[in-house]
């Protein structure tokens, strides 16, 4: 009997890799010590509402209809979500309110009333360098599966080296905010988008520009909460045979002459793994 490969962990990155090696034919066993799939992708009950505790905005809805497609499957027979037309609201106090919009025009022309015709100019062409930074990395780096900087150069060319240069690699988000927009919450409200993987304005580069473009392609609001994702995967990779072993977690990897042969679970079992 052919040895599974085994995963751990049903976060969205465990959830994505069953699929594809079950897609594949191969046997999987997912270990999960949570009693529910989705990692970080988790809700919280706040009276009687559920509420989501990790991710709360799902963008770049090509990569998973990919990743269903390239199991023969549907996304949308699993997850419901629908085109979100208002992106974020944004408040500062009693009379400071913006709205940012799917429509990118409009979303200048609330800018132009909210803080002048010079800033709605300004967020039009920071739209425009996004868009060309997405575009160079997309292919290049965003999508390559093991992405590097010697890669990227190689993959982009060196006859494209502008390109590369304009992705602004160099130069500090806050201060691409700072020379961009006249007013200081504008720079506050899309310097923000640093912190999406975690980083800092005043250390990420500029390059994170790109994540305006993201949200421009579109937003994303699940039925169900962000949560109700991370159980559509799930149910995707049981469909495709994945064995989930929920509220079992693993407590050690196997590690034989460099490679990993076999986990322990949490309940003491040993399982060999391909």
């Amino acid at each position: 009997m052919e040895k599974p490969s085994i995963i751990v962990g049903a976060g969205v990155a465990g959830l994505a890799a069953a699929i594809e090696l079950a897609a594949q034919g191969r046997p999987v066993v997912l270990f999960e010590k949570a009693p529910h799939p989705g990692g970080k992708m988790r809700q919280v009950m706040a009276g009687n509402a559920a509420i989501d505790a990790g991710p709360t905005v799902f963008t770049m809805r090509w990569v998973f209809e990919e990743l269903f497609e390239g199991s023969g499957r549907r996304f949308d027979d699993y997850v419901a979500a629908e085109a979100a037309e208002v992106l974020a609201r944004h408040v500062w106090d009693d009379t400071g309110h913006l709205d940012l919009f799917a429509d990118r025009n409009r979303s200048a022309e609330a800018i132009r009333a909210f803080s002048g015709p010079r800033d709605a100019d300004n967020f039009l062409a920071m739209s425009d360098d996004a868009g060309r930074i997405y575009r160079t990395l997309k292919s290049s780096y965003i999508n390559a599966s093991r992405p590097s900087v010697f890669d990227l150069v190689g993959r982009v060319g060196l006859t494209n080296f502008g390109d590369l240069w304009n992705i602004q690699p160099f130069r500090t988000f806050w201060r691409a905010m700072t020379q961009r927009f006249e007013d200081p919450r504008l720079r506050q409200l899309f310097a923000r988008y640093a912190t999406y993987c975690g980083g800092s304005p005043f250390k990420t580069p500029a390059t994170l520009m790109l994540v305006a473009h993201v949200e421009s392609e579109g937003v994303w609001l699940v039925d169900g909460g962000m949560a109700a994702l991370a159980h559509g995967l799930a149910r995707c990779a049981a469909d495709l045979g994945v064995d989930l072993r929920y509220g079992n977690g693993v407590q050690r990897i196997v590690v034989e002459n460099g490679r990993a042969v076999a986990v322990i679970a949490a309940d003491g079992a040993r399982h060999a793994a391909q």
